[in-house]
């Protein structure tokens, strides 16, 4: 059965190669701009319909074969382990009668010095002899046994290693909670954008808000998803605005209310940002540079404990540095608020993910220690993409959950937290 494992795998893998493939023009930005809104709304419904018929039907398909796969593998591991115990008992069993086969060779050789006749000694050698036959054959089928446990650990290490190759790749693949909101935004016009009329247009931010605050200025007020180009930036992106808080034009960083999304990433994921706009998702460090690189930002966290309890942590200036700097925490000040200060020990720090250590704990790696990736100095005070644990954490999971340290302290994981950012009023800073 394990010798079957390895093609159910790769046709499974096949399966999901070939309708990711078919599928692959949804990774773009959700926003397609239109030159013909009749033959758009006449695709538009046809299309998504289409496509969402099919994305279901895979996913079933896709919990078939998966659920087959476990299967062989659980039965597989159950009789490789019964094998590996029977071979352990027999082996024992020959060493055991070797050693009384020895001590019966010996007494025989003994009564043999005072035997009076040959007879009953020829007959006693001859059924030793077959007894000794017996054995070598039992040998060679313990050894035929251990030849085949061995090539079964080959065929699940094969299946194993395979499992982790589709696992790397997995983070590259288009996920279904993406295409379900892209869908249901694009039936419910849920995104809201700038009309571009050329593709040359990409070239120039002219027509293009550079953040969510000139969104607003340019008179939409309703929060929702948009597209912007900041001055660093050389081409449009995408990011969920907050048009109520605060006065609103704020642009989403980070934003964590459930725990669908796994936050416990690597650098790349934290470069290029990951999650869904319409859920749980991290911006990414290079759209935060773009943002706040060459103008100085607010920064607004806003806090929710499990009894709903709220706070938020303000500070007047904010900016993260490029790559080459390692995204560092550049500028941080003016502190207001009622969560405390948790970021301010942050400050100046490059930021650090499991895959990439750029703390100063030469010990070892605080993103490994703490479940998270932060700017992270020696370690934190913060580290709100930790993993979500909601409440109170024992010992183990200490410095592990979604923390703010100067509201509940580093032993409780929060239930919500957003960062948002603006740019800051000019006449505050020239002034």
């Amino acid at each position: 059965m394990c010798l079957n494992l390895l093609p159910i795998f790769f046709l499974l893998a096949e399966t999901i190669a070939s309708q990711v493939s078919e599928n692959a023009g949804f990774r773009v930005p959700r926003v397609r701009h239109q030159t013909d809104n009749n033959s758009w709304e006449s695709r538009r419904f046809c299309n998504t319909d289409q496509l969402e018929y099919r994305l279901t039907k895979l996913e079933v398909q896709v919990a078939e074969k998966s659920e087959g796969v476990l299967s062989e593998l659980r039965e597989s591991n159950r009789r490789l382990q019964a094998l590996e115990l029977q071979s352990a008992e027999v082996q024992n069993a020959i060493e055991t009668f070797k050693t009384e086969l020895g001590r019966f060779m010996e007494n025989q050789n003994n009564q043999q010095r005072y035997a009076t006749s040959d007879g009953p000694s020829n007959k006693l050698e001859l059924r030793v002899d077959n007894l000794a036959k017996g054995v070598q054959l039992v040998v060679a089928n313990v050894r035929r046994i251990n030849s085949d446990i061995g090539a079964v650990k080959s065929n699940l290490s094969a299946v194993a290693r395979n499992t982790n190759t589709l696992l790397l790749k997995h983070g590259d693949l288009v996920t279904k909670p993406f295409l379900t909101d892209s869908l249901t935004d694009v039936k419910h016009h849920h995104v809201y954008q700038q009309p571009l009329k050329t593709a040359n247009s990409f070239q120039c931010d002219k027509d293009i808000p550079r953040n969510c605050k000139e969104v607003l200025e340019k008179g939409s007020n309703t929060s929702g998803i948009y597209l912007i180009q900041p001055k660093l930036a050389p081409r449009p992106f995408m990011v969920l605005c907050e048009m109520e808080s605060k006065g609103g034009g704020w642009t989403y960083v980070l934003n964590r209310y459930e725990g669908v999304q796994d936050f416990y990433l690597n650098w790349r994921n934290y470069k290029l940002g990951f999650g869904n706009l319409g859920g749980e998702f991290w911006l990414g460090l290079e759209y935060l540079h773009q943002l706040t690189g060459n103008e100085i930002n607010e920064l607004l966290v806003e806090l929710v404990d499990l009894d709903e309890k709220a706070a938020t942590a303000s500070y007047a200036a904010f900016s993260v540095g490029n790559e080459v700097e390692g995204y560092s925490l550049k500028v941080l000040a003016g502190y207001s608020g009622n969560a405390g200060d948790s970021l301010s020990y942050h400050a100046g720090s490059k930021f650090s993910t499991k895959d990439l250590d750029q703390d100063e704990w030469a010990e070892g790696s605080c993103a490994q220690a703490h479940s998270g990736s932060w700017w992270y100095r020696n370690c934190d005070t913060s580290n709100l993409n930790g993993r979500y644990l909601k409440g109170e954490l024992p010992e183990d999971y200490r410095y592990k959950g979604m923390y703010w340290r100067d509201f509940h302290g580093s032993e409780y994981s929060l239930l919500r937290v957003r960062m948002m950012i603006r740019p800051r009023d000019k006449s505050i800073y020239e002034n």
